[in-house]
């Protein structure tokens, strides 16, 4: 007992029959659920943060299931093309005589498109695929790295952007070809290499139905997220 307790136990009788407590029952002084309380705080806190998450997911999950009709497995596709799916990437591949046509799509790539600032209301965001479009022969491969450029007043699905033209020589990795504008092209090789694309299949219709794919995809994939978080935080 030090110096201060001694003394304040002296100066009053009642007080020395406090210091004259059991040092064990000393702690019993303290109101057991204040005790219990403090101890559990933490505890709580965390459970009703990880409660609060979890209804947040799961009104999440419901508006984006009743926001579009909701598809568990997306099957638009271009038509002539098979389908293979490895996570957020989507490939399209089919022959054209003695070509291959690979169309390589990442979700992780795509790109927001802008809200029109005057409109009054509030629609749900819109993302603009970027893809890749690789025709191969024994001789190399063409690479056309490609997207849609578009605004909310003017949506042309019917017809995609190339941004850049490559040529890859067998077994030569297209990332280290040599890369060139689509833009700064001559017009006249611009309209030959569209009517290229055109006559296999690359055309107005493939790309609306591309768009309408990843659209579709991307909003699979979203709702797919955030049931597998609530999964893992439930």
């Amino acid at each position: 007992m030090n110096t201060v307790l001694r003394s304040m136990c002296r100066a009053s009788g009642l007080a020395n029959k406090l210091c004259r407590l059991p040092k064990s029952n000393v702690p019993n002084l303290i109101p057991s659920t204040l005790r219990h309380s403090v101890a559990t705080i933490p505890q709580v806190r965390h459970m009703s943060n990880d409660s609060t998450l979890m209804s947040a997911l799961n009104n999440e999950i419901l508006h984006e299931e009743g926001a579009v009709s909701y598809d568990s497995a997306p099957s638009a596709e271009p038509s002539d093309f098979t389908r293979s799916v490895n996570g957020a990437t989507i490939i399209l591949q089919k022959q054209y005589n003695n070509e291959t046509i690979r169309v390589e799509l990442d979700l992780n790539n795509n790109t927001e498109l802008a809200p029109a600032e005057d409109d009054p209301e509030e629609n749900p965001p819109q993302y603009l695929p970027s893809f890749k479009i690789e025709i191969s022969k024994p001789q190399g491969k063409l690479v056309f790295s490609c997207n849609y450029h578009m605004t909310t007043e003017e949506q042309n699905l019917d017809q995609f952007v190339i941004s850049e033209v490559a040529f890859a020589g067998p077994g030569e990795d297209d990332h280290v070809a040599f890369t060139t504008d689509f833009g700064n092209l001559d017009y006249v090789l611009i309209e030959e290499f569209e009517n290229y694309l055109t006559r296999r299949g690359l055309d107005a219709e493939f790309s609306s139905t591309l768009f309408e794919m990843s659209a579709a995809f991307e909003h699979h994939n979203y709702v797919n997220f955030l049931k597998n978080v609530r999964d893992f935080v439930n």
